[in-house]
């Protein structure tokens, strides 16, 4: 049994195509990876 569990959301299109640029500039496979790690930096602070 996984530990996760399924989110949607809904975001406008001018943030997800930054979360889209972001991931292609850090080199992350996908976009949930992409929005994972933004979530955890903004978790940080």
């Amino acid at each position: 049994m996984s530990d996760k569990e399924r989110v949607e959301i809904r975001m406008p299109k001018v943030i997800l195509e930054k979360v889209d640029a972001y991931q292609k500039e850090n080199g992350l496979p996908t976009r949930t990876a992409a929005i994972l790690e933004l979530i955890r930096k903004g978790l940080e602070k």
